[in-house]
């Protein structure tokens, strides 16, 4: 199971910025008292949440299923694009990005929003990371490719 996390160097950056991703909320609620600035704190999670998901997609070769999905001209790999695991990452992500948007406009609620937006990334999260713990441990030839 280490293979599904630090089975190759996109795998061990993906790692990583998952532990950063939890420790930047745990952070954020640790110190919701002296926080001041949520605008940032919000801007800086979605950056970081952003780039733990591109890797996350490069890690789980996203890209050739979304090829498949319209072309058909190589194989699908770990999720396809029309998978339940596909439509929680995309309504997550939406959610992530407007309410970073609705932050913007609405800075009574900037605090607020964070932790919403905490609690969103760690559903997908979970839910991502579960699916491939699950498929792992069912179909573990899937990952051959690590």
């Amino acid at each position: 199971m280490l293979k599904l996390y630090f089975g190759n160097s996109v795998a061990i950056i993906s790692t990583l910025l998952l532990g950063a991703n939890l420790g930047y909320i745990i952070w954020g609620y640790l110190n919701r008292a002296a926080i001041q600035k949520w605008g940032m704190i919000i801007l800086l999670f979605i950056l970081l949440h952003g780039t733990l998901w591109y890797f996350t997609n490069v890690r789980d070769l996203y890209s050739n299923s979304i090829i498949y999905a319209t072309d058909g001209s190589v194989g699908m790999e770990l999720f396809s694009v029309s998978s339940i695991q596909s439509i929680v990452f995309w309504v997550a992500s939406v959610i992530i990005w407007v309410l970073g948007i609705i932050s913007i406009f609405k800075p009574v609620y900037r605090q607020n929003i964070f932790f919403i937006i905490a609690v969103v990334s760690i559903v997908q999260i979970a839910f991502i990371e579960g699916s491939r713990i699950w498929l792992y441990n069912s179909v573990p030839t899937r990952f051959d490719y690590m």
